[in-house]
């Protein structure tokens, strides 16, 4: 069985005071007690649950939602309890009877939820000490709810307290272990910087060694070009002499050199870039001749020992 106790104000009867107490078992669709008092005199009435659904047929209404807004307006539980009112009247006029109606009220309209009779209760006085000894009870109970929410908001608060020591106490240690990671990240990265500054110094200078080389290369390369065409020249001269009738025509009939197939000997570098002129059919025709020469002068010594050999052939007979 639940039981509430509300204290409400009727709207007939600004200037009194009543309290609202509730029963019901399960839900309050099965039907509900009520029991109203003012202080000195109290009534009674009872809900069914056939009057439940007749009165969410008559407001057409889902009964679901009816008895939703029916526990809100007397219970007086929820955010919405202002949205209702109160009014008390009696069924008939001088009688012992009374009538309290409920109703929901929405901007400026307001619409009846339902109504119930009350009678008056012999004993009043019981039910006033029940009011109070439930007033009593919920109170102890409150109490009590209040002082375990009290000593658990304490423990929550040392909770927090601690936490956020540590807390503080971790933010600084990890402050710590940032500035003693950086300082060493700080070296190793130097390190490193200095490593490929070296790098770049060695690759610079064996890049300047490279080049060095090159240019040397280059200066031999055109050196012995030189050389060689110095050198060769006074040979040839000197081998032969001077040219034959055959050069003298053949040189007579070719045509003259162009300026880029000169060689100038007194600039090493224009010979490196400047073609050289091929000697080769001369030094062919001068070979040529030489082995006609040598020819003509082996014969007379092949012819004399060979008349050699004869008569020494003869005088031996």
């Amino acid at each position: 069985m639940k039981v509430t106790v509300r204290q409400i104000s009727v709207v007939s009867k600004p200037e009194c005071t009543f309290y609202l107490k509730l029963e019901w078992a399960k839900d309050m669709g099965a039907g509900f007690v009520v029991l109203l008092c003012d202080g000195i005199s109290a009534w009674s009435g009872e809900v069914s649950e056939d009057d439940v659904t007749r009165e969410a047929q008559e407001m057409e209404m889902a009964r679901e939602k009816y008895v939703y807004d029916l526990q809100l307006a007397l219970t007086g539980e929820g955010q919405e309890a202002q949205s209702y009112s109160f009014h008390l009247a009696p069924e008939k006029a001088g009688g012992p009877m009374l009538q309290l109606s409920y109703e929901k009220v929405q901007s400026d309209i307001s619409f009846r939820l339902g109504m119930v009779e009350l009678l008056p209760v012999p004993e009043s006085t019981e039910v006033i000490r029940e009011l109070i000894s439930h007033g009593l009870d919920r109170s102890a109970c409150f109490r009590a709810r209040n002082h375990h929410l009290l000593e658990e908001n304490q423990r929550l608060r040392s909770e927090q307290e601690h936490m956020t020591a540590e807390m503080e106490r971790y933010a600084q240690g990890k402050e710590t272990l940032e500035k003693d990671l950086y300082s060493r990240f700080v070296l190793v990265l130097n390190e490193k910087k200095a490593k490929i500054r070296a790098l770049q110094e060695r690759i610079k200078q064996l890049q300047d060694i490279v080049e060095k080389e090159k240019q040397r290369r280059k200066r031999e390369a055109s050196g012995n070009g030189e050389i060689c065409l110095t050198d060769h020249k006074p040979e040839e001269e000197s081998d032969y002499g001077s040219t034959t009738e055959e050069e003298r025509e053949e040189d007579a009939k070719a045509p003259p050199l162009r300026p880029s197939n000169q060689v100038f000997i007194s600039n090493p570098m224009d010979d490196s870039l400047n073609d050289t002129t091929d000697v080769a059919p001369s030094r062919k025709r001068r070979q040529r001749h030489l082995q006609q020469l040598e020819s003509q002068n082996k014969r007379p010594a092949l012819e004399q020992r060979q008349s050699s050999s004869l008569s020494t052939m003869e005088l031996q007979e």
